[in-house]
């Protein structure tokens, strides 16, 4: 058996038999690689790191705590979002001159990408931020890095300044509608009372009073319209039956009693039941009854419609009636209640208004320390002309090209060695069988 004595002594004859495989190939991935270095273009990166001051450095009313707006959203969120947005990088590709070779919208759309990945940002820190551009020309790699970071201050600066304008716009328009509202109002409290009490009735009992005849006579006037419009169907149905017999039988659910023709009708509908149960329909005094019954009946239906009519004028007269009554005592209400609290809408509507001009103060106060916005970003490391490229990285890619080389030299040495079937020594015969002699 091999002991480790001899595996290393395999290793070291298999290393000299393969030293020239063990150096060629790691020089010749250096050399691939140095040449790869040469064909590559060198990229050049500058930047500039902004220093974002806090709110109470700028804004001096944070201290006393005027309760003006802190700017409580976070400087740096909106600070990518500005940098990598379409109308940055068109502005950036003008500035540069880079739109040089574009054609069509694919190929803008193809430079505006290309742009946005040469751009990298960093937070260092809470408060300073790190924006670089990458440029095979040095000089524009310091002008893009230039150009964004004032971008970014300028366009903080004019939303700043847009806001507060805004704001401020806003409660000049408030405060004016609520002083328009406030002056009214002073002059209302000193008249208005006094002419409403004494326009309007002033005995809510009587009103009250009368609200409960005119309810009582609207019930009475309903329930005698509704049994003059039963009679009315009932007559209608008697008029619409075809067989006699059946459209008497109607008659019978009549109150005959309050009904004019009502005693006529009963009497010959008493005679017609007596002879009906005699006789046939065919005989004559039979007959004579049933056309009697219906003349009179007849009569009935136009009656019933002048009293439904006379009945209907009576209630909506008496509605109108209940309306006139119900819209006293609503404004008789009103004006009571208006009368007590007016004075009351008129120091909260004065309150309001003093509010409202606290709150255009604070924002005019706002206004004025948004424009020195600008202000709070401070300009720690200004871009500079890069000396040296950023890319491509010449030692790590000759380290990388030295590694693969080493790797593949081993990988390719071992492999020859395993392929090799040359006899060396007595050990590398395969079939144990006797030596007849050695060539030297």
């Amino acid at each position: 058996m091999y002991e480790m004595k001899d595996i290393a002594q395999d290793i070291k004859r298999s290393i000299k038999r393969r030293l020239s495989l063990l150096i060629v190939t790691p020089i010749f991935f250096v050399v691939a690689a140095a040449v790869a270095i040469y064909f590559l273009e060198p990229k050049y990166e500058s930047n500039t790191t902004l220093l974002i001051q806090k709110d109470d450095s700028l804004n001096p009313s944070v201290l006393y705590e005027m309760g003006v707006d802190r700017g409580s959203d976070d400087p740096l969120q909106t600070l990518n979002d500005i940098i990598y947005s379409r109308s940055t990088i068109d502005l950036l590709i003008d500035t540069l001159g880079l739109a040089s070779e574009i054609k069509t919208e694919i190929d803008k759309q193809s430079l505006i990408e290309r742009t946005q990945k040469r751009i990298s940002t960093e937070s260092k820190s809470t408060d300073s931020f790190e924006i670089s551009f990458l440029h095979t020309d040095p000089e524009k790699a310091k002008a893009g890095a230039e150009f964004l970071t004032n971008h970014v201050i300028e366009t903080k600066h004019r939303l700043a300044v847009r806001k507060h304008e805004e704001t401020v716009n806003f409660f000049t328009a408030k405060l004016e509608e609520l002083e328009s509202i406030v002056g009214k109002q002073r002059d209302q409290v000193v008249t208005s009372t006094s002419e409403r009490l004494r326009d309007l009735p002033s005995n809510a009992e009587a009103l009250q009073a009368r609200l409960r005849n005119i309810d009582d006579e609207l019930d009475s006037i309903e329930w005698r319209l509704m049994q003059e419009e039963e009679k009315s169907a009932i007559l209608s149905a008697f008029q619409a039956e075809s067989n006699i017999s059946d459209a008497i039988r109607h008659l019978y659910r009549l109150p005959l009693s309050d009904t004019q023709f009502g005693g006529e009708l009963s009497d010959l509908l008493n005679e017609y039941e007596s002879l009906s149960q005699q006789f046939t329909e065919s005989y004559p005094r039979v007959r004579v009854l049933a056309d009697q019954v219906k003349q009179v009946a007849n009569r009935i239906p136009a009656t019933l419609e002048s009293n439904i009519r006379r009945l209907r004028s009576q209630k909506d007269d008496l509605n109108q009636q209940k309306e006139r009554v119900v819209d006293n005592m609503q404004r008789f209400f009103v004006a009571n209640q208006r009368a007590s609290s007016q004075q009351s809408d008129f120091s909260i509507f004065e309150g309001l208004q003093n509010d409202m001009r606290l709150k255009l103060e604070q924002a005019k106060v706002n206004r004025d320390l948004g424009r020195q916005i600008e202000n709070q970003f401070l300009i720690l490391d200004a871009a500079r002309v890069p000396e040296e490229p950023a890319s491509p990285n010449k030692p790590l890619i000759l380290g990388i090209g030295l590694i693969i080389g080493l790797i593949m030299g081993v990988v390719a040495s071992s492999a020859a060695e395993m392929l090799d079937t040359t006899l060396r020594d007595e050990e590398d015969i395969p079939h144990e069988k006797p030596i007849i002699a050695y060539l030297t």
